[in-house]
């Protein structure tokens, strides 16, 4: 008998007997083309006959089910099976939320968690239970185009119930077929030994031997005895394996935010059951959000949950409001993420989590270990490196050093899966697979179904009492993330320094092109709503905490990346139009505080920094000088007057002619394509585009990524591509004096590039602003300047700070990052002289050689086949510079581009500024209320990557200051810098002195004036 006959008789002789006496249910349903009702509604309702056979379900409908029947007398462990229909993935096929006779929620049921263990669930024998069901649609994995997957309701129907029967249930006969399951893996596995193989499968013959076909509960005991020698043999391994359950739930992706609610609701319930069934069973879970609707959503649940966490069973872990992405959100935002999340927490479960738990983001930015520390984190989980498409990650357990030089740990389980389900396999890769055994000799293990939800088993958790000591496996336990983080021995652990680049999923930093656009206007809007709502004493606190939680939400890893459906992307739209309702009335009120309303100008500086620029107002020039995060007067001039207004602000004029525009600074011309041929420096006398070449030149690549379509760029997109030099016009649109400006437009495909390309009177920069119609399909869209420019690295903005990378393919770590992350700025220079490619909205970036460009619009077709098409509005600028990046303020004018100056009617007594430093390169982060209320936050941060001393100063009113943590707990008393304070007078306190490392993030906390020290 070999391992074929085994697995057959396990199936088809074992198996049945598990449930061999069992008897029908009586079915009726009500069917729901809508979204989704509650329980008491739905009970009110009238319920139709209904068939096991019968198909239930259009896409996102929901039927609600009872199940009706009488348990006979005798048996022993009754309960219900009921199988909905489907058979994907768990989690991407049929699903249902089971409730009592009474309408309380209990547990949730798939294609793998079939059973309802029925007592303390029977009154009198006669068992009554209603399932909401939902009909999600089936992933078609194969197909690179879908359907739009939006809210529409019905259709055929998807899904057939399958089984609906009350049964008792033979554990022994469950035993038996979960011990043959363990040993039939272990039998197969080719990295366990051939003798051992052998002694198992010699072990599974003679169990066979042994059962009745006839009688097989009869007969299960001699069946398990045969089996004893081979499933009692303890491991010889010295790996150790630290098992958690988990279920990784993803908060919108193939399904919209209301499933996603459901979902949590099945799986949360199931595993309630499995800790009251399995007191060794343990279960980790993240994401605050989640735990924030279940409270307000299904109480039930959340009670229970808050009194196993009390217990110590159920672990909150990760710390964010949502596993977020970690590429393209702010570093505020990923503070906020902290904040929120672990705010949420500690006030509901007095809990304080110490990893960063995010298995599923598609890379992490280097300025993520100081984060996750200032926010008391003390390691990261993940595992998606694994997904590397060109490198191994060399490493399982090390500490990583950021570029600010903070360290933390970090553990990426070797099982190389967040959805394991407890197999042999599985167990062997967590030992086989360790990178670091010979530094510490253990690792996580995350089992459990998950994307999708639905968690661990019954199943695993039987297979995990069977392995916990088996030889031929590692040594296997069930434990939690906490105990695990402990119980890693540091003193060996190699060290790896910087970003961690996945090499996989690239074209999330572009797709979906509008959540971009909604996330960075939404992180400008919070920064200025509120500073100016301090400035002006103006409490919004709740107001603007929900249009951050919109905010936080929407940055979780399947939707700001752009690889969700179209539905998700419409609530994402709704979410950020309510959080610039929100923003903007607090603006608004805060503008009317800081300066009454008159027939003058004021103009306000949201950045961090100083600046001096030409406005428009109501169509009258102005020179503005506003300090950064301040406001200040502004006066127009008449309109004859424009010319004097500029020669005394040393602006000089802007020109535009035939052919060319220029400033005192550049001189820009292009050909009949409308194509860049040169931008001349003027102060540094020199060519700034490749001598030959052109510049601002459109390219276009087909994109037809193997595997993720939303997700992936792969590399040989760079085989085809196509320069847009097809020119419907060109028509220069301003002569000057204010800016010259010319507007080409291009027509291509079934698509049209509408830009304006203009050179302000005093700017640096030559600005394009762009729109696009955009129709195309499985094509990506990029924009190239090569530059006279020669460097083997390339710098980028990432949160607090930057990067440097290579522009060379010297090895294959460099050749693999072919589409990168920026924010907003990203700077080729050598010795003397460079150029930044500065955007107002895009994130993905390439340069080689001396080739800059700027990832704009993808059109994959999976999993929405609309993502991206429409009209899209971004600007880019090019900022050509002598020097260093940091001298030539290329922070500065890229802060600037971003956080443009806001003009109101008012009359400003004097300029006013909120927060001053005196040193370059030290960013304003945030200024907010304190959480607690007393006093405020000032956040800041070194961009420069220098080191050395800074002075700020509060220009209101306040008692000590302290430094905080990202949490706000004061931590020490900050000195102060003398009575003159930061380079100005003003209304507070004398400054603080503070000394700065390169990139080091600060908190400081001015508390209210009058609180003793």
């Amino acid at each position: 008998m070999d391992v074929t006959a085994v697995e057959r008789i396990r199936r088809d002789v074992v198996a049945p007997a598990i449930y061999a006496r069992r008897t029908p249910m009586e079915v009726a349903a009500l069917h729901l083309h809508s979204e989704p009702i509650a329980v008491s509604e739905a009970l009110r309702r009238g319920f139709a006959p209904f068939n096991v056979g019968d198909r239930w379900g259009g896409m996102w409908d929901t039927t609600w089910f009872r199940f009706r029947a009488s348990v006979p007398s005798g048996w022993e462990n009754p309960v219900a099976l009921i199988h909905l229909g489907g058979s994907e993935v768990v989690g991407f096929s049929a699903e249902g939320l089971v409730h009592d006779e009474e309408g309380r929620p209990f547990q949730g049921v798939h294609h793998r968690h079939r059973e309802i263990v029925l007592a303390n669930r029977t009154k009198g024998g006669e068992v009554l239970l209603y399932v909401e069901a939902a009909a999600n649609p089936i992933p078609r994995w194969d197909l690179k185009d879908w359907s739009e997957m939006g809210p529409d309701y019905g259709g055929p129907p998807l899904y057939v119930l399958q089984e609906a029967d009350v049964a008792d249930a033979d554990r022994n006969v469950e035993a038996l077929h979960t011990d043959m399951g363990v040993l039939l893996q272990l039998a197969k596995a080719d990295a366990v030994p051939v003798a051992r193989r052998e002694e198992v499968l010699a072990a599974l013959v003679r169990a066979c031997s042994e059962l009745d076909p006839d009688d097989v509960a009869g007969s299960v005991g001699g069946a398990r005895d045969a089996l004893l020698p081979a499933s009692s043999e303890r491991s010889s391994c010295s790996h150790r394996v630290v098992a958690v359950g988990h279920a990784h739930i993803d908060s919108a992706w193939l399904w919209p935010v209301r499933e996603t609610k459901r979902k949590c609701a099945r799986t949360f319930s199931n595993q309630l059951r499995l800790l009251e069934r399995y007191p060794e069973h343990h279960f980790v879970c993240s994401q605050a959000a989640q735990y924030k609707w279940m409270k307000d959503g299904y109480p039930e649940i959340y009670a229970q949950i808050k009194d196993q966490v009390g217990k110590g069973r159920w672990e909150p872990v990760g710390g964010m409001w949502v596993e977020s992405d970690s590429n393209v959100p702010s570093g505020e935002s990923l503070v906020r993420q902290l904040v929120f999340g672990k705010r949420f927490f500690r006030d509901e479960f007095e809990v304080e989590s110490h990893e960063l738990w995010i298995p599923d983001v598609f890379g992490y930015s280097a300025a993520l270990p100081q984060i996750a520390s200032q926010a008391g984190m003390s390691a990261i989980i993940t595992q998606k490196m694994s997904w590397n498409d060109t490198n191994r990650f060399p490493h399982s357990t090390f500490w990583w050093e950021g570029h600010d030089g903070t360290r933390i740990l970090a553990h990426f389980p070797p099982a190389n899966t967040y959805n394991g389900e407890f197999t042999v396999r599985e167990l062997l890769a967590s030992r086989d697979n360790d990178l670091d055994r010979q530094r510490f000799d253990s690792s996580l293990y995350p089992f459990g179904y998950g994307d999708g939800g639905g968690g661990p088993t019954a199943t695993m958790l039987q297979r995990a009492a069977r392995t916990g000591d088996l030889e031929g496996l590692p040594r296997v336990s069930i434990g939690s993330v906490a105990d695990f983080q402990d119980s890693v021995d540091t003193s060996h652990l190699a060290t790896w320094v910087g970003e961690l680049y996945l090499e996989a999923h690239r074209g999330t930093l572009t797709t979906h092109a509008d959540v971009k656009v909604g996330n960075r206007r939404g992180e400008e809007a919070l920064r200025a709503a509120e500073m100016w709502s301090v400035a002006a004493g103006v409490h919004r606190d709740e107001e603007l905490e929900l249009a951050w939680k919109l905010l936080l939400f929407n940055q979780f890893h399947d939707i700001i990346p752009g690889s969700s459906i179209a539905w998700v992307y419409e609530d994402a739209r709704a979410d950020y139009a309510e959080l610039n309702r929100v923003t903007g009335e607090v603006i608004e009120e805060a503008h009317r505080q800081i300066v009454p309303t008159s027939d003058g100008w004021v103009g306000f500086n949201p950045s961090s920094y100083d600046r001096v620029e030409l406005v428009d107002c109501d169509g009258t020039a102005a020179v503005a000088r506003v300090p950064g995060c301040g406001w200040a007067a502004v006066n127009p001039a008449a309109a004859d007057d424009v010319s004097d207004v500029l020669a005394k602000s040393g602006f000089g004029r802007a020109r535009a002619g035939d052919g060319w525009i220029e400033n005192a600074f550049l001189r820009v011309t292009w050909d009949s394509y409308g194509l860049l041929t040169s931008i001349w420096d003027r102060k540094a006398e020199r060519e700034v585009l490749e001598e030959g070449e052109r510049g601002n030149v459109f390219q276009i690549h087909e994109d037809h990524p193997r595997a993720f379509d939303a997700w992936d760029v792969d590399r040989d997109y760079l085989e085809s591509k196509t320069d847009l030099t097809c020119t419907e016009s060109v028509e220069v649109v301003e002569l000057g004096p204010l800016r010259g400006a010319v507007r080409v437009v291009r027509r291509f495909g079934d698509s049209t590039i509408s830009q304006t390309m203009s050179l302000v009177a005093g700017s640096r920069r030559v600005e394009f602003h762009t729109e696009v119609d955009w129709h195309e399909n499985h094509r990506f869209l990029k924009v190239a300047f090569p530059v006279a420019v020669r460097s083997n690295r390339a710098t980028y903005e990432i949160q607090h700070g930057h990067i440097e990378r290579a522009t060379v393919e010297n090895t294959s770590w460099d050749a693999a990052r072919f589409e990168v992350c920026a924010h907003r700025w990203a700077d080729l220079s050598e010795p003397g002289y460079g150029v930044a490619l500065i955007n107002d909205s895009k994130y993905g970036y390439d340069i080689r050689g001396n080739v800059m460009r700027l990832s704009l619009l993808r059109a994959p077709g999976y999993p929405d086949p609309r993502a991206d098409r429409g009209t899209h509005r971004f600007g880019y600028a090019l900022l050509p510079h002598a020097g260093d990046l940091r001298d030539a303020g290329v922070v500065e004018e890229a802060e600037w581009f971003n956080l443009p100056l806001t003009l109101r009617r008012g009359a400003a007594d004097g300029d006013g500024r909120l927060v001053e430093t005196d040193r370059r390169g030290v960013s304003v982060e945030a200024v907010k209320w304190a959480d607690d209320g007393n006093g405020i936050i000032v956040r800041i941060c070194e961009v420069h990557g220098s080191r050395g001393p800074v002075q700020i100063r509060l220009n209101l009113p306040h008692g000590p200051v302290w430094r905080t943590d990202l949490l706000e707990h004061n931590e020490r008393r900050v000195e102060s810098a003398g009575e003159r304070g930061a380079g100005g007078s003003g209304a507070g306190g004398s400054a603080v002195l503070l000394r700065l490392r390169p990139f080091e993030l600060v908190s400081l906390r001015f508390s209210a004036a009058g609180v003793p020290g």
